[in-house]
């Protein structure tokens, strides 16, 4: 066994790796490489990104990708922590009933983007670090490319439901509220046929007595259909996409990937959303 003590000495002193730790908790955005300019700049040392990585693992600090969350203000954690509450005593089978709808936009070039932080793998706040957000709604952007304005991108909408997935409806333009309504007239009534003819409620679907449930703003994170969206997104990485036509393409094929499996756990983990938001005093959820 190898003796205490008796190895290569280590180029920095327990201070220096406490004050390197306090760099990386005073601002849990700094990489490896800033950290490495800092103890240069400030002890005259040269270290690699191995031994700062390994000196933070000491202190239990490890990377994480922030999540990319809503900004939300005190009003709208008050209307989210008021919803969450109305709605604590719904079961699997209540949530079974709803349709979830959106819409989405997907780009040909540029749809991921990451910001790492380090954090303690025990810190019981690290849901409060994420990515603010705005949410683009259906807008498309467009780019310019020398002298042309082309689309980079295409706008999709479609239901859930927890027999399965609407299909995507893609629409040019923004997506106002003419719009918007002329795709459910046309396409929400195809939601009714996923409910079995027995069900109760498949009558109620026919006879458009669809009683809307009121929404709190900025609450994506419970919304089940915006986690197709990033499944969605995760499953076009595999596809070579030059133009719109390859996009549109790839989103009808990784659509129907999408299993029942799937469905089935989004809506069992209603009532875990909402449980957490209320322990996040209306913060936003992990998922």
């Amino acid at each position: 066994a190898t003796k205490p003590g008796v190895g290569r000495r280590s180029k920095l002193t327990d201070r220096q790796k406490r004050v390197i730790k306090l760099q990386q908790v005073r601002d849990d955005t700094l990489s490896l490489n800033d950290l490495i300019r800092y103890v240069q700049t400030s002890f005259n040392i040269t270290v690699n990104r191995r031994t700062v990585s390994r000196i933070l693992n000491e202190f239990d600090m490890f990377s994480y990708v922030a999540p990319r969350k809503p900004r939300i203000n005190h009003r709208q954690r008050y209307s989210r922590l008021q919803w969450c509450y109305q709605h604590l005593s719904w079961a699997e089978k209540d949530w079974s009933n709803v349709i979830f709808t959106d819409e989405s936009n997907f780009e040909i070039l540029n749809r991921k983007n990451r910001i790492y932080t380090r954090r303690f793998r025990k810190d019981l706040k690290r849901f409060e670090r994420s990515q603010p957000r705005v949410h683009k709604g259906g807008a498309l952007k467009k780019k310019k490319y020398s002298t042309k304005l082309k689309k980079c991108g295409v706008g999709i909408w479609s239901y859930l439901t927890c027999h399965g997935l609407g299909p995507i409806v893609f629409y040019d333009g923004s997506l106002n509220s003419d719009k918007y309504i002329d795709i459910l007239d046309q396409h929400l009534p195809t939601a009714y046929e996923k409910f079995l003819p027995q069900s109760p409620h498949s009558k109620i679907f026919q006879e458009k007595k669809i009683n809307p449930i009121s929404w709190p703003p900025n609450s994506a994170d419970l919304n089940l259909i915006e986690n197709m969206w990033s499944i969605l997104d995760d499953k076009l990485l595999k596809y070579n996409i030059n133009n719109t036509e390859q996009l549109k393409t790839a989103l009808k094929m990784a659509w129907m990937e999408i299993s029942n499996d799937t469905i089935q756990k989004l809506f069992e983990s209603m009532s875990k959303r909402i449980r957490q938001i209320i322990k996040r005093r209306g913060f936003a959820s992990h998922y």
